[in-house]
């Protein structure tokens, strides 16, 4: 995933999980005096593009709501509060505002080079649910040739031998592993000894945030054989995952994402009340889509958030472990869903294209918003596409192209029919794109990455 997109994703897709059991500040407090020019900002370094950004407060905002904010401004890490001070950049590339400024809302500013615009304009847009305000070195957000950041690279099938001391694998002797968030290896292996996590981390951005845990020695669970069983099995189901590309600590570029298998007998404790409803299935976790049983190794994820070659296992587990904790089943299900927006990606409903937008006389797709990856038309009423490997090929799809991991993006326009250099044809799987009906209304979706929309919206044929 392009990672400046990541501007505003600080609350923990895919592979991290941020502590949203941390409370919010209060815009509303009384502690000091708000008025329409109070001012201030944080500045950060944003873990992900590695470069500067800063967040401005302005209007409802007091100094000690602004000052509590900052504290835990970017995955829960605090950045530099300055008072009176609003946010500036010489290399800034664009202005997200979020909410109403004269209230709660808040600005975010981006830093880069002009090839980031596009991706911050995603961020803003989609993700926070603000308004992008590209600086001038935006212009139209296309530039030729010229892409951000590691493109997402989709899944293949890994088949190796099985490991010195392990028994040989059930597919012709090998052991074949699913690439994909979604994926699991075979029962009692662990995933990251059969399949590149490195390619699992361009599905879903990952970041280094370790979680302590401190058990005391008298600790009861430590004397439940029953319990402590229950937990290795959910560690080794766990592990088998890709899941563990960002939760188990020696797997990890930098460190484990929030919860951690590897965090002692208990490290259940790393496992926040939110990411322990998502794992059971109790809140929706459509970021990760799942795989047929049968392609997984065994394991299913279409009802639950881990994949798990026992369902009524693992939620039998995490029901005990949310009673343990004081938690209901229902009080679970009420609990924020993961990562709300990537179903928001296919309950999208899309207007008419702004002028310039869509099929033009000549048989050119043109779009806005920067360069793509993958673009679509579908019938009027489909879907809008989502993830791999359930969303992002809905019904009604007519005719969509994907531009491989190696290749450079296509900037704001290509042929409707026609694959350009670098991209392959994806729907028909094979032969041409059907025939687009003069005078009919179709569906334009162009992204600059999975799950990172530029332009959606409705088109009629000339």
């Amino acid at each position: 995933m392009t990672r400046t997109l990541l501007l505003t994703l600080a609350l923990a897709v895919g592979c991290s999980d941020d502590d949203a059991s941390s409370p919010d500040p209060d815009p509303t407090s009384d502690a000091g005096p708000t008025s329409s020019d109070f001012v201030a900002s944080c500045g950060y370094v944003n873990a992900f593009s590695e470069t500067p950004e800063c967040k401005e407060y302005r209007g409802g905002w007091t100094q000690e709501s602004a000052e509590a904010d900052c504290r835990r401004v970017f995955l829960g890490r605090a950045g530099t509060f300055a008072l009176g001070e609003a946010c500036a950049f010489d290399d800034e590339t664009g202005r997200c505002v979020v909410g109403d400024l004269g209230d709660d809302g808040y600005t975010l500013v981006s830093s880069g080079e002009p090839s980031s615009c596009g991706a911050a304009r995603t961020g803003c847009e989609t993700f926070a649910g603000g308004t992008f305000n590209p600086a001038s070195v935006c212009g139209d957000g296309c530039i030729p040739g010229e892409d951000v950041g590691q493109p997402f690279v989709p899944m293949i099938v890994d088949c190796r031998p099985a490991r010195e001391g392990e028994p040989e694998g059930t597919t012709a002797g090998e052991v074949c592993t699913p690439t994909i968030i979604s994926g699991s290896t075979e029962p009692g292996r662990r995933y990251a000894d059969y399949a590149n996590c490195d390619v699992v981390r361009t599905q879903r951005p990952y970041y280094a945030m370790p979680t302590e845990v401190t058990s005391a020695p008298d600790d009861p669970r430590l004397d439940d054989a029953d319990y402590l069983a229950e937990l290795a099995w959910l560690r080794s189901e766990a592990e088998a995952s890709a899941c563990a590309c960002c939760h188990s600590s020696s797997r990890t570029p930098s460190g484990a994402a929030v919860w951690d298998t590897e965090a002692g007998p208990l490290w259940i404790d790393t496992v926040s009340d939110e990411a322990l409803a998502m794992l059971g299935g109790l809140t929706d976790s459509a970021a990760f889509g799942f795989l047929p049983t049968a392609q997984n190794n065994g394991f299913d994820r279409s009802e639950t958030g881990l994949p798990t070659t026992d369902t009524t296992r693992l939620r039998a587990f995490v029901a005990r472990e949310l009673e343990r904790r004081g938690l209901t089943v229902d009080e679970a299900r009420a609990l924020p869903p993961f990562a709300p927006f990537f179903r928001e990606l296919i309950e999208f409903e899309p207007e008419a294209c702004e002028e310039g937008v869509g099929l033009d006389g000549e048989g050119i797709l043109r779009w806005n918003g920067g360069n793509a990856r993958y673009v679509y038309v579908l019938e009027a009423d489909a879907q809008a596409p989502g993830v791999p490997p359930n969303f992002d090929l809905p019904e009604g799809t007519l005719w969509s192209i994907a531009v491989s991991p190696e290749a450079t993006s296509i900037a704001c326009e290509t042929p409707y029919g026609a694959a350009p250099e670098g991209a392959a044809q994806r729907v028909p799987a094979e032969g041409t794109a059907p025939a687009l009906e003069s005078g009919s209304t179709y569906f334009l979706v162009v992204l600059r990455d999975v799950a990172q929309p530029i332009t959606r919206c409705l088109f009629v044929a000339p």
